[in-house]
């Protein structure tokens, strides 16, 4: 989809454009986890996974007779629009540096760069999806529809930060600048709900909305490096790439946070993990290399 994406928009418009896509998660997330509570309590976990499984399968319907591959094969487009937005698109490409193919792409020490930053990052990402809900429920004590209504607090401030990055990132025409800042302040986030978790639930939750927030606003900027570094015969390969080690750094989070809480007992080390894992990520986008324009 990220790729159906560089199709449609210029370098003007991609960091935004990518933002929409991916704003998808956050918005979702934010309000499911208020209603999620509420099904679960009126249908039981099984009937709930159909219902929240059903949007998904009729939008399926919408995307098959809306969606192309490119705008000239678009029947909502004009002709004309289509030829000038190919044409901007076209001068795009000639700008990049050419890459024979994949594996001479996949030497690219910026590529590998941004296979480990992006698995550090979604260390972090995916560690606080799947476990807020339980950090939550833990330090503030009370039922799944209220601890569902409180986790959506910090997906509400990143739907705001992620729109307000990818247009600066856009207007600015930047995108490392616009990435690792965040990943740092999302790493000092997490290490002060590591210092305060045990005196404040509170204080320590504070800092759990900035470091949610902060995580997840420069993804529109991250995703518009690789169509932007690399020529599109293979931008998209790299892009898989690069998500499949996101996908790895997932499960890691994922796994490692829970194992930590339930081994210490509260959620102190599993912010510390955190911490380190997305702080590494900002600090190795600074290492990434700008490669030269033709």
């Amino acid at each position: 989809m990220l790729i159906l994406l560089t199709k449609w928009f210029t370098r003007k418009e991609r960091s935004r454009a990518n933002t929409f896509l991916i704003l998808g998660n956050p918005v979702t997330v934010m309000w499911m986890s208020v209603v999620t509570g509420y099904i679960i309590k009126a249908v039981g976990w099984q009937m709930t996974f159909i219902i929240e499984g059903l949007p998904s399968v009729l939008w399926g319907v919408v995307w098959y007779f809306v969606i192309r591959d490119r705008p000239e094969e678009a029947s909502w487009i004009s002709p004309e629009s289509a030829a000038t937005l190919n044409t901007a698109l076209d001068l795009e490409q000639a700008t990049i540096p050419r890459v024979p193919n994949i594996a001479a792409a996949l030497k690219n020490p910026n590529v590998v760069l941004l296979c480990a930053q992006y698995f550090l990052w979604s260390v972090g990402v995916y560690g606080f999806v799947l476990w807020l809900p339980v950090i939550v429920q833990k330090g503030f004590s009370q039922g799944i529809a209220t601890t569902g209504l409180v986790s959506a607090i910090p997906y509400a401030f990143a739907v705001f930060a992620m729109l307000i990055v990818s247009w600066l990132s856009d207007r600015a025409s930047e995108r490392i600048h616009f990435v690792w800042p965040f990943l740092i302040l999302a790493g000092a986030a997490f290490f002060g709900s590591y210092l305060s978790t045990g005196y404040s639930f509170w204080v320590a939750f504070v800092f759990l909305i900035i470091a949610g927030a902060a995580m997840y606003a420069p993804y529109g900027p991250f995703f518009a490096i690789m169509p932007e570094m690399l020529p599109a015969n293979v931008a998209g390969e790299v892009t898989a790439l690069v998500n499949s080690m996101g996908a790895l750094g997932s499960f890691l989070g994922s796994w490692a946070v829970g194992f930590l809480q339930g081994y210490t007992g509260n959620s102190k080390a599993g912010y510390l993990l955190m911490s380190a894992a997305v702080t590494l990520a900002g600090a190795s986008m600074l290492l990434l290399k700008r490669p030269s324009r033709q």
